[in-house]
């Protein structure tokens, strides 16, 4: 078990997700400096109740993960911005209110490993091929096949990174918790229709803009 220090948002972090924050709080603002001087990640919470410019009172979600500072910049008026990296899962043991900043003693649980049905697997592969093409359109980028990851549990969570801002938290949240690689990848297929179809609305919307006329997407 380990001590990691705190940052509680209305967001749910998976690995490999980048994750741009806007710090002005006080206490995050210090929780950035320890982190930096220490070298050590910090650990991103969904709040379960209370408000996220909040206190001790707020409530978060036990299982969080991890977030490395890739970069930290001032931005004026005492503020920051700072450009991170999900890593790895952890589960909260104990929480600590003993500093200007939450902090907690985790341990990281290991994935369970069951069979995952093939019919899954594909359904989650076409639907992560779908969501990349979908995305380079939106951005106008070079559409190249993605990389598919062999572990149905990463494949999982990169369906959920792509998913950020487009479904309900508490849904993100449910992949989160799942250490089992199976139910994980089966709650993020369920998520597949509603991020899909946002993400071709995106998509819609690039090419209108880009183009000045709604084009047919296959």
């Amino acid at each position: 078990m380990t001590m990691l220090r705190l940052f509680l948002l209305n967001t749910v972090l998976f690995p490999q997700m980048k994750l741009p924050l806007h710090v002005f709080e006080e206490r995050y603002k210090q929780l950035v400096a320890d982190c930096l001087a220490a070298d050590e990640a910090f650990g991103v919470l969904l709040i379960r109740e209370g408000p996220e410019v909040g206190n001790q009172f707020t409530e978060p979600y036990l299982i969080g993960c991890t977030t490395q500072i890739e970069s930290a910049e001032p931005i004026g008026n005492g503020r920051l911005m700072i450009n991170t990296r999900g890593e790895r899962r952890f589960r909260i043991v104990e929480l600590h209110d003993d500093a200007p900043y939450r902090s907690a003693t985790v341990e990281y649980p290991v994935d369970e490993i069951s069979e995952v049905p093939e019919s899954l697997l594909e359904r989650a592969t076409e639907g992560y091929r779908q969501i990349s093409k979908l995305r380079a359109i939106t951005g106008g980028l070079f559409q190249r096949a993605p990389a598919i990851p062999k572990a149905p549990g990463m494949l999982a969570d990169l369906i959920a990174c792509a998913a950020g801002g487009l479904v309900d938290t508490i849904q993100l949240q449910k992949v989160l918790e799942s250490f089992d690689n199976r139910e994980r990848l089966e709650a993020a297929v369920d998520l597949l229709d509603s991020i899909v179809e946002a993400h071709h609305e995106h998509a819609r919307m690039a090419i209108h803009k880009r183009y000045g006329g709604i084009e047919r997407l296959n």
